[in-house]
C-alpha cells in the first residue's frame, strides 16, 4: 500500500463527524462513559439499560450559532443508589472553539440545556424540585482549555455559577500507548484514536495508511466479526479518504484475508463496498441537489448495495430528490 503527499483543495474538507459521534455514543454507550467520565462510570447501574432520549431532546432542543455543528445526547440511567438519572452529552464537532467568548457561548449551551430538560422532566413527573442531570462537554479539536468550564452571570448583586466537566479530546494524543492498552478491552478507546488521527490529518490523501492501520489493529485486539464491522464502520465515517483513493484502500483490506485469514474480513469488504457506494451517492446529491440534511445521510449510510446501486443509477436522471430512492 502506498502512501500518497499530494494535496489538493478539494482533498482538504470537511469531515462528517456528526453522524459518526452519535453512532459510536449508542452503539458503545459504557464503554464511552468508562473512559470520558470514570467517576460516573462507577456510579451507574449498567445492569439496567441505558436510554436514549432523543425525542425528549428534540422537543426542548434550540438553534444554535449557524454553521455550528454538535451532537447532543440526553440519556436516562439508573445509578447505583436505585436513583434516576439524566446524562446530558455535548460533543463539540465543527472545530476549535476560539477565544473566551466561544467558549462562555459553549458554557451557556450546557446550562440552558440543563435548565430546559429539568423543567420538562419536572413536569412530566410532578416534581416540586429539579432531578440530577450530569453535563459533559466533549471537544475534539481543542486543547488548553482545562477539564472543567466555569459559567457565572452575575449582576447588581445577583447571580449564578455553573461548573461542569470537559473532555478535550487532544489530550489523549500523548496518551496513545495507554489508548492501545485500553482497546483490547475498550472499543471507544480505538475510536479515540481514529478521531485523534483525523484531527492529525487534515489532508484526506495522508490518510490512507493510519486509517488501514487502525483497521488492521481490530484483530489484534480480538474483537469478534460483529463488534469489527460496527468499530469498523465508524472509522470509515471518522477517517474519510478522497474517493480515488477508495479501490486501493478497499484492496488493502481484500488483502487482510490472505495476511490473518480474519473471520470477519469478508463483512468488512461488503461495508467497504456499501460505504463507499454511499459516500459517491451522497457526493453526487450534493452536487445535484444542494447540501445534504440529516435524514438524507443516515438513510443512505444504512442502506445496503442493492439499495444503493439501484439509487446510484437512479440519481443520473432524477429531477428530485425523491425521484432518487424510487425502486
Amino acid at each position: 500500500m502506498s502512501t500518497r503527499n499530494t494535496s489538493s483543495p478539494a482533498a482538504v474538507t470537511t469531515d462528517d463527524h456528526d453522524s459518526p459521534w452519535k453512532n459510536a455514543l449508542e452503539w458503545f454507550f459504557p464503554q464511552a462513559i468508562e473512559l470520558l467520565a470514570p467517576r460516573l462510570h462507577a456510579k451507574i447501574d449498567w445492569s439496567v439499560r441505558a436510554q436514549f432520549l432523543d425525542k425528549e431532546l428534540q422537543a426542548i432542543a434550540f438553534t444554535g450559532k449557524k454553521g455550528r455543528r454538535f451532537v447532543d445526547k440526553l440519556v436516562q440511567v439508573r445509578l447505583r443508589s436505585g436513583a434516576d438519572a439524566w446524562l446530558l452529552i455535548h460533543v463539540e464537532v465543527e472545530g476549535r472553539l476560539s477565544g473566551r467568548r466561544a467558549l462562555r457561548r459553549f458554557a451557556w449551551r450546557m446550562v440552558e440545556y440543563r435548565h430546559r430538560i429539568q423543567a420538562r422532566i419536572m413536569q412530566q413527573r410532578d416534581l416540586d424540585l429539579p432531578p440530577a442531570i450530569y453535563s459533559l462537554g466533549v471537544l475534539l479539536e481543542n486543547q488548553d482549555v482545562g477539564d472543567r468550564l466555569i459559567y457565572s452571570d452575575e449582576h447588581l448583586g445577583q447571580g449564578v455559577r455553573f461548573t461542569f466537566p470537559v473532555v478535550e479530546l487532544e489530550g489523549w494524543r500523548d496518551r496513545w500507548d495507554e489508548l492501545e492498552a485500553l482497546a483490547p478491552s475498550n472499543p471507544f478507546a480505538v475510536l479515540i484514536m481514529a478521531q485523534l488521527q483525523a484531527n492529525h490529518h487534515p489532508d484526506k490523501r495522508t490518510r490512507l495508511r493510519p486509517k488501514f492501520e487502525l483497521v488492521r489493529g481490530l484483530r489484534r485486539y480480538g474483537y469478534g466479526p460483529n463488534v469489527a464491522v460496527q468499530i469498523h464502520r465508524l472509522i470509515d465515517w471518522m477517517i474519510a479518504l478522497p474517493t480515488d483513493l477508495e479501490p486501493e484502500y478497499m484492496q488493502a483490506v481484500r488483502a487482510l484475508t490472505e495476511e490473518n485469514k480474519m473471520a470477519y474480513v469478508t463483512s468488512l469488504e461488503r461495508v467497504v463496498r456499501d460505504e463507499t457506494q454511499a459516500n459517491t451517492l451522497l457526493r453526487q446529491i450534493e452536487r445535484r441537489f444542494g447540501p445534504v440534511d440529516e435524514a438524507t445521510t443516515q438513510r443512505v449510510r444504512s442502506a445496503r448495495c442493492p439499495a444503493l446501486e439501484t439509487w446510484l443509477l437512479n440519481i443520473l436522471d432524477a429531477e428530485t430528490l425523491e425521484d432518487v430512492f424510487r425502486d
